[in-house]
């Protein structure tokens, strides 16, 4: 719609007139000159009437347009560019603020961070508003935020929280706070004009969410709230993409350790990746341990990929250490570092209940020596009183029959991350195993072997494909263990995620094993001493006993890192947690841990990055038990183009600016229309150019009647 901002001069365009009365009441002067013959004077005038009232025609038309042009210039005739506005007054507007706060909003340019940036960009926003004017103001983050949830007057107020807002720990998701804040628009009351304005970086990852929405519905089956195809066309769009154009930015995305479990004296191994946003650029990346480096490598890092680096550590001690993988400080510091623990264990402590004469062998394997304490031995009564969590592997050695509540307690120890393994024994009939759950299988019955069919050889079954629990024993080359069966238990069918791992001969399980929750439960057919095989007493006793220990727990070791917002079991992360651990954040705020019931504990949710101690009661000082880092995705700082986020948003009314002040002067023209007045003025000029060629031209065409004529060699008049 065009409008005018001073109208007054439009009474200037009655000037247009004065060409027209000039053209119209010129008065004509009349050269009388005698000739003797008149004919030849009417023949010219003849032949330039025509050409002279087209140049007057011509000229008239030019002056009267500069003129007209000049009063409208005048006039500041401006073109609005939304419905509603009028003459006299300016409509009313319910605004929405979307501020995005994810932690690429950090990006340091020459003007100071982006996040302060789009602060002051929404500060300005809200200074322009005028009296009548609503605001609110959401913040997009893994969820959105509302920082002013309904729409309000109280522009102060607005800017206080405005000014208030940090940057988060996560990523952002826009689409979610734009759909959010639109529903809050369409609830207000009153017709009044809607404007949208999305502050960000221009990353393309915080855009992802409205390439995979669909655009016509106004929720999913989820229950989130999604943008229709009507506020896409009626709606008002306006997004800041403060960032750099072309960001720079390499940043650790993800650190692997191996083994999975460290022991005291071991060599650990780090595989690093390396994230780019750029071009190809050389970088120098190190690891530190304890504040110590310990190692750098440069490497070459492509243009907008991922690259790869190793590291070797040796000589850790027991203990729990954190580390760190470190790039290049850059524009963005957030994620220049990547931090992880290792874990050295001096030995794995393991628990053998049962008789004495049933764990003799076992003991004398696992614990040679009198004072290593890394094996303890009690009777199956006692235990009742010990916490199975301080055990990486429990024996049960002709332990059965068991009372309930230890039963329980077994079995939640194997879902936990436990390695229980079974030896069967006098002491009970084979129906007094099924009462455990979580065996492979159960045992059927008790067979007596003759001497004649005695010795097998062992054997490993191979794995079979998408079997979960697998047991892998190197051999010496052309070695095949053999033991004297003298008793066995018979098995039932395997449950679920069970096999038989070991036969003795063909046809003879000798041990099968079982993954249950993060745990594994291995059963032996033959006990732990003389009376059932020579098992005891073969060389493959003890690698088949320590490869059970190992491989339960690597199955059940804590993850060396964590990603921020992980909702887990606190003992998948936390090794041997107790109900009265105190877990810190970073921030030194208590970690908030829930019950779900049956003493079933849940972190639900990591709010901070860094590293999360545990305070033991009767500890010297907190250990360290987590570290959290943010999701590197959001480290992609590849920008959108304008052109992607008219086609991911669909929105028909999209205005983008790269900086505040371009923002500011396309709100300007939005709200109050883009100003005519400079065209008007170029227009003019080029109209009076125009006029005056056209008058000179018309002045050196016009020749007197004398002129076009001449006498002929014959004496005879004519014209030209």
């Amino acid at each position: 719609m065009l409008v005018f901002a001073n109208p007054t001069f439009l009474w200037a365009l009655t000037a247009a007139a004065i060409p027209l009365m000039l053209h119209m009441f010129q008065r004509r002067r009349t050269v009388v000159t005698p000739f003797p013959t008149l004919r030849f004077l009417k023949a010219a005038q003849k032949r330039s009437s025509s050409r002279v009232r087209f140049e007057n025609f011509l000229l008239w038309l030019l002056r009267t347009l500069l003129l007209l042009v000049i009063g409208f210039a005048f006039a500041l005739p401006v073109l609005r560019s939304a419905t509603g506005g009028s003459w006299l007054s300016r409509t009313r507007r319910d605004v929405a603020i979307v501020i995005d706060a994810s932690y690429s909003m950090n990006y340091e340019l020459d003007r100071g961070k982006v996040f302060a940036i789009c602060k002051d960009a929404a500060v300005s926003i809200v200074n322009g508003l005028f009296a009548g004017d609503r605001v609110c103001v959401y913040v997009a983050g893994d969820t959105p935020l509302p920082i002013i949830e309904k729409p309000t007057t109280e522009h102060a107020t607005v800017v206080q929280a405005i000014q208030a807002l940090a940057c988060q720990h996560g990523s952002s998701k826009l689409d979610d706070a734009v759909a959010l804040a639109l529903r809050t628009l369409e609830q207000q009351d009153g017709r009044r004009e809607r404007e949208v304005y999305i502050l960000t970086d221009g990353q393309a990852l915080a855009w992802q969410g409205f390439r995979e929405a669909p655009p016509d519905e106004a929720a999913d089956d989820s229950g989130r709230v999604r943008i229709t195809r009507e506020q896409r066309d009626k709606v008002s769009f306006f997004a800041l993409l403060a960032g750099a154009l072309q960001p720079d930015n390499t940043c650790p995305t993800d650190v692997k350790v191996s083994p999975a479990l460290m022991l005291a004296g071991q060599t650990a191994r780090l595989n690093v990746r390396v994230g780019r946003t750029g071009t190809a650029k050389q970088i120098a990346v190190a690891v530190e341990v304890g504040g110590q480096e310990r190692g750098r490598r440069s490497i070459m890092t492509e243009a907008d990929t991922e690259a790869t680096v190793d590291f070797v550590l040796s000589g850790l001690e027991p203990g729990v250490h954190v580390a760190t993988v470190k790039t290049p400080q850059d524009a963005l510091q957030e994620d220049d570092d990547f931090q992880f623990l290792i874990r050295v264990r001096k030995q794995l402590p393991v628990l053998i209940a049962g008789p004495q004469d049933a764990t003799r062998y076992l003991k004398a394997a696992l614990a040679p020596g009198a004072d290593d304490e890394s094996v303890k031995q009690v009777e199956t009564p006692e235990l009742a009183q010990i916490d199975l969590r301080d055990y990486q592997a429990l024996f049960l050695c002709d332990a059965f029959p068991l009372d309930g509540q230890t039963i329980l307690r077994v079995e939640e120890y194997a879902k936990n991350g436990g390695v229980v393994v079974v030896f069967p024994g006098y002491r009970a009939e084979a129906g007094a195993y099924a009462e455990l759950k979580v065996l492979p299988a159960f045992p059927s019955g008790v067979i007596d072997i003759p001497v004649d069919m005695a010795a097998r050889p062992l054997r490993r079954i191979p794995n079979k494909e998408g079997q979960v629990v697998t047991f892998t024993l190197p051999l010496p080359p052309g070695t095949v263990p053999t033991v004297a069966l003298k008793r066995a238990v018979t098995l039932g069918e395997l449950e679920e995620n069970a096999a038989v791992l070991i036969t003795a001969g063909d046809d003879q399980p000798f041990m099968a094993g079982r993954a249950v929750g993060r745990g594994r439960v291995f059963l032996f057919t033959v006990g732990a001493n003389r009376d059932w095989s020579t098992f005891p007493l073969t060389a493959f006793f003890l690698p088949v006993v320590h490869q059970l220990i190992r491989q339960g727990a690597g199955a059940s070791v804590q993850p060396p890192h964590l990603t921020l917002g992980t909702h887990l079991p606190v003992n998948e992360a936390v090794p041997n947690y107790r109900d009265d651990d105190a877990i810190t954040m970073p921030s030194g705020l208590p970690l908030q841990i829930k019950d779900s019931g049956n003493r079933t504990f849940f972190i639900e949710d990591l709010p901070e990055p860094g590293i999360y101690t545990r305070a033991k009661t009767g500890a010297a000082e907190p250990e360290p038990v987590l570290a959290v880092n943010t999701d590197r995705f959001e480290s992609r700082l590849t920008p959108a183009s304008e052109e992607e986020l008219a086609e991911w948003t669909g929105f028909k009314k999209l205005l983008s600016a790269h900086d505040p002040e371009e923002m500011l002067r396309l709100i300007d023209e939005h709200r109050n229309g883009r100003s005519l007045a400079e065209i008007f003025l170029w227009i003019a000029l080029v109209l009076a150019l125009l006029e005056w060629w056209v008058a000179n031209r018309a002045l050196r065409s016009q020749v007197g009647a004398t002129e076009k004529m001449t006498v002929d060699s014959a004496g005879k008049v004519v014209t030209s």
